[in-house]
């Protein structure tokens, strides 16, 4: 799908999902890039494979694009200015490896999607008025020139969770920045029930449980702050353990009962995942 008479175009949006809908967010999705004011781009939706960052390998090896623009099945761009915004950010410095979109809140959320936002920074990340090397940038939004990616030796296909701390990692390694865009916005659904909540956090938990197992080098942490002064990805599994406990017991002592709940149910897929995942064919 494109939406430029350019054979070339200088963007090629990728966009992994499973079934090409999924219940309806991937039509609203492609609306929200329909409305879009820069129309030089491509679209690949690659659909049934995984994990994600084969997924996303996928559609950048069909790539005719100077950029990739990737973003999540269940994103939708909140304005029709985000890839302009985006693309005008990587454009304006040659160091930046990485322009993501800060997630905000649905104006159709629900109360308990609403009270999420408040007590999960990542799910409601904080809007910038210019270019900010943050670990907020994430895969619901973001772009990537396509040398780049080459460069850092694209996604890995090996880890089932943490595939943006990861990519984060490796671009700064090489050198570069990331950085949220500024006044760029998308929406990204939160859980809208407990059962969704605690669903998510028990995947990621085994997600995390899986890396460790397999590909122990590989697991970083995530950044709560926008800025990025001084966060450090990668700390020792004493300190982390010392540190879980900690963070159940501020969460009630704050009266955070999602965090604690969250918490609780992303230990119990770690533990799940200690005991049962088995290393992916490729890994």
């Amino acid at each position: 799908m494109t939406n430029s008479p350019n054979p070339t175009p200088r963007v090629s949006v990728i966009i992994p999902s499973w079934d090409g809908h999924r219940d309806g967010c991937v039509p609203r999705l492609l609306e929200s890039v329909k409305r879009q004011t820069f129309t030089d781009y491509e679209t690949i939706i690659v659909k049934g494979v995984s994990p994600q960052g084969k997924a996303i390998n996928q559609g950048a090896a069909q790539a005719r694009g100077d950029l990739l623009l990737i973003l999540d099945d269940d994103s939708e761009l909140a304005d029709e200015h985000v890839f302009e915004r985006i693309i005008q950010t990587i454009d304006g410095d040659p160091r930046i490896g990485m322009a993501g979109a800060s997630i905000v809140v649905f104006p159709d959320s629900n109360p308990f999607q609403r009270k999420a936002a408040l007590q999960f920074p990542r799910f409601h990340t904080p809007v910038v008025d210019e270019a900010t090397d943050s670990d907020l940038a994430c895969h619901g939004c973001c772009a990537i020139p396509a040398a780049v990616f080459e460069e850092i030796g694209r996604e890995r296909e090996d880890i089932l969770r943490g595939l943006d701390p990861d990519l984060r990692v490796r671009l700064r390694a090489a050198g570069y920045r990331v950085v949220l865009a500024p006044q760029a916005r998308i929406y990204h659904p939160l859980p809208a029930t407990w059962k969704k909540l605690l669903r998510i956090f028990f995947r990621n938990g085994f997600g995390s449980a899986y890396t460790y197992k397999f590909q122990r080098e590989s697991v970083y942490e995530t950044h709560e702050s926008l800025h990025d002064a001084g966060f450090k990805p990668q700390t020792s599994l004493p300190f982390r353990i010392v540190r879980f406990p900690l963070r159940l017991l501020k969460a009630l002592g704050t009266g955070q009962q999602m965090r604690f709940a969250a918490y609780s149910s992303y230990a119990f897929g770690y533990v799940w995942g200690l005991l049962s995942a088995r290393r992916l064919p490729h890994g």
